[in-house]
């Protein structure tokens, strides 16, 4: 997976929920408005988008620690590393 195409696919999904606003990649998600949910969705299309699958426990320490669309996308890289 290349680094540029999965920053690019969480801020295409970010900005679904955004309806389009833009934002940076540090930007908190809470800031933004999102709720646990809404990020919880996020992990789930994002996996979907790009054939992955996390462990239930690394996908839960994921919501816990998913601060910015950064921490997304690296957490992705990371699980499709496996």
């Amino acid at each position: 997976m290349r680094r540029a195409a999965v920053r690019a696919a969480v801020h295409r999904y970010i900005q679904r929920l955004l309806d389009s606003r833009e934002f940076n990649d540090d930007t908190s998600l809470v800031q933004l408005g999102l709720e646990k949910a809404d990020i919880e969705d996020l992990i789930f299309h994002l996996e979907d988008e790009f054939g992955l699958t996390a462990f239930t426990a690394e996908e839960d320490h994921m919501l816990k620690t998913a601060k910015t669309a950064k921490d997304l996308s690296q957490f992705l890289l990371e699980i499709g590393r496996h």
